[in-house]
């Protein structure tokens, strides 16, 4: 199984809260995976479970021709060292 787990344990109003991201293939989601997250939390405790896809950035950036025009210019402009350079005081945020 290829994982990537990302935990971290904090404390709100002193009691200790569990919060835990774990990224896997569909493939990889079975039983054995399910009873280690029943092995980290209480019993009784109600538990969120979030699902989502993740797109390749690099497949997105390709995805119509206007971003794929976009990437390969600025590829391009980074080839030839065509850089800009802005102080953190002179964005517009």
């Amino acid at each position: 199984m290829e994982l990537l787990e990302v935990a971290c344990n904090f404390v709100r109003r002193g009691i200790l809260m569990i919060r835990a991201n774990f990224k896997l293939r569909l493939s990889d989601l079975d039983i054995d995976f399910v009873e280690k997250l029943k092995s980290l939390f209480s019993k009784n405790n109600i538990i969120e479970i979030n699902i989502g896809d993740e797109v390749d950035e690099t497949d997105y950036l390709l995805s119509t021709p206007a971003n794929r025009e976009s990437l390969f210019r600025s590829l391009e402009q980074l080839k030839n060292r065509q850089l800009i350079s802005k102080q953190i005081n002179h964005l517009e945020i």
